[in-house]
């Protein structure tokens, strides 16, 4: 029998062992008192249950995400949100909820490498466990003190004794003596564990917003058991019980006996909630409903598993199949929105620039050429457009546009000699590209001494994301969702252009766009008055960088 083989009869009898656990359950308690109970159970507070777990989850993706940027990995956050609940919605199913570590595998079809992944989500796995057990065992000592048996109590400390040693093992793997790598390197995998080590090693300057976080995950949790309980019109020994109860009997999940710990975790609700005077089917339901929330809420992340890996072919495709005269609809649009988006950045763009300057103009990513040819109206240079879309570039070819052509190019590689290019321009382009500092760089080579660039690309730190939903709503053609493969900050665009001679951003729109939905050229003027104030303090929603060589 192979090791594949065996893994999976192994797999398969923790499966039949969990399911014979919740027959058991269910056959120890009344099933029509278990019922009743159910029947009754007030939905509102349940719905409140979920949003805390929901919340939650958010937090330990805004954690993720955070740690993949300190080590020079930039990802969506919205991408790091479907990664993670695709590992929590397998975690659920798998023996001690080792199916997260699937995240680190959805991450790495965003581009981001499964070595540093794994160990992120590793260390601040350990990190969360380690806090949420001395709560819970803290909490457990003081308010139970007066119940705990002495077999109860070996319990407790041998949970603690299993804690230090896994702390123990994991502080070694960041911090191995000399013999102890020799020891490693000469394993099979033995690089793969020290390079984990030196993975885990970078985010412990992290730990302050690790704990942070872990604690709001805490209170969290503990009001997610306190709503359910609620929901069953359920009265705990104390108003804390729900914080305190939550992180150790969770503990039981890890125990690899059935697949997420199933029967096993209920099993121990029913007996310690027993402890405390709680009736046996008032328990079961519970302890049934704290494992259904979590698993309602997880499967969110089935999405995940229908997802392809959409690299650079993908995206060629997809570019190469946009309709040629795309940004010219959307730039002459009946659609206020749309026409006063294009209009206004193309705008900007040109005042961002000395446009009565001499030399040649390249428009990185031109399309249909509209910004080309709105420059050209003010300039007296050459201008070259460069884009991968045949049907765009024929397009923008027939507009005859004086002093410009248009070829097709990768703007990876770009087919333009060393310093000789005066300005350049990359509207809403970087963001759709896998590896943006490739084009930086090109750009940065073809650029002569003291040449321009002028690049925009949606804010970071701004409500972008809830314009994406509306463009891909009701913005014609557009597919953001997908291609829009990372952001950037200020701080991290102008960070690319250090070795300039000068670099500034400014934002642009933030509640104009809104106004502009609804067609009313009033509440149009109202709202650019109203961007003003957030544009100012840079949180409009479209950066605007300007940068000279």
């Amino acid at each position: 029998m192979t090791s594949e083989w065996k893994k999976r009869c192994v797999f398969l009898i923790q499966i039949f062992i969990g399911i014979v656990l919740l027959f058991a359950i269910l056959l120890f308690i009344s099933a029509q008192e278990f019922l009743n109970i159910l029947f009754t159970l007030d939905l509102r507070f349940f719905l409140l249950a979920l949003v805390c777990y929901f919340l939650n989850n958010v937090l330990m993706v805004i954690r993720l995400k955070r740690l993949l940027a300190h080590q020079g990995q930039k990802i969506r956050l919205k991408f790091v949100f479907w990664a993670h609940m695709a590992g929590m919605i397998l975690s659920d199913f798998t023996p001690l909820r080792s199916g997260y570590l699937y995240t680190a595998q959805a991450l790495r079809k965003r581009g981001i490498p499964l070595d540093a992944g794994t160990a992120t989500i590793t260390s601040t796995y350990i990190y969360d466990l380690l806090f949420k057990v001395s709560v819970a065992l803290i909490g457990i000592s003081y308010l139970y003190a007066s119940l705990l048996s002495p077999q109860i109590s070996y319990i407790l400390i041998l949970t603690i004794v299993l804690i230090a040693i896994i702390f123990g093992a994991y502080f070694l793997l960041l911090y191995p003596p000399n013999f102890l790598k020799v020891l490693i390197s000469g394993w099979k995998i033995g690089g793969k564990i020290l390079d984990f080590g030196m993975q885990g090693r970078r985010i412990q300057q992290f730990f302050p917003m690790i704990l942070g976080i872990s604690f709001l995950g805490w209170l969290l949790r503990g009001l997610q058991w306190f709503f359910i309980g609620m929901s069953l019109h359920l009265v705990f020994h104390s108003p804390l019980d729900a914080f305190f109860l939550s992180p150790l009997l969770t503990l039981f999940s890890l125990i690899p006996l059935s697949p997420a710990g199933i029967g096993i975790q209920e099993a121990a609700i029913i007996t310690f909630f027993s402890l405390i005077g709680i009736p046996v089917a008032l328990s079961a339901s519970f302890a049934f409903l704290v494992r259904g929330s979590e698993i309602l809420v997880d499967a969110i992340g089935t999405r995940e598993f229908f997802f392809k890996s959409k690299g650079k072919t993908y995206l060629i495709d997809h570019y190469q199949a946009t309709p040629g005269d795309i940004d010219d609809r959307a730039f002459h649009s009946d659609l206020m929105v749309q026409r006063y988006f294009q209009q206004r950045k193309t705008r900007e763009i040109s005042d961002s620039f000395n446009v009565g300057r001499e030399g040649v103009l390249i428009d990185i990513g031109c399309g249909s050429g509209v910004q080309v040819a709105e420059l050209q109206k003010q300039r007296q240079g050459m201008a070259l457009g460069i884009d991968i879309n045949r049907e765009a570039l024929r397009y923008a070819n027939g507009m005859s546009i004086p002093r410009a052509s248009f070829i097709q190019a990768d703007v990876h590689h770009l087919p333009i000699r060393d310093n000789c290019i005066n300005q350049v321009i990359s509207a809403e382009i970087i963001e759709h590209l896998p590896q943006p500092h490739e084009m930086l760089n090109e750009i940065r080579r073809i650029l002569v001494p003291d040449g321009e660039v002028v690049i925009t690309t949606p804010n970071d730190h701004s409500i972008w994301g809830l314009y994406e939903v509306l463009w891909d709503l009701f913005g014609r053609g557009r597919n953001y969702g997908e291609t829009h493969l990372m952001f950037f900050s200020t701080g991290e665009l102008c960070s690319f252009f250090k070795d300039f001679s000068s670099c500034s951003t400014r934002t642009i729109f933030f509640l104009s766009p809104l106004f502009a939905l609804l067609q009313n050229r009033s509440l149009l003027s109202l709202g650019i008055r109203l961007d003003s104030f957030f544009e100012a303090r840079g949180w409009g929603v479209s950066i605007i960088l300007y940068a000279r060589k």
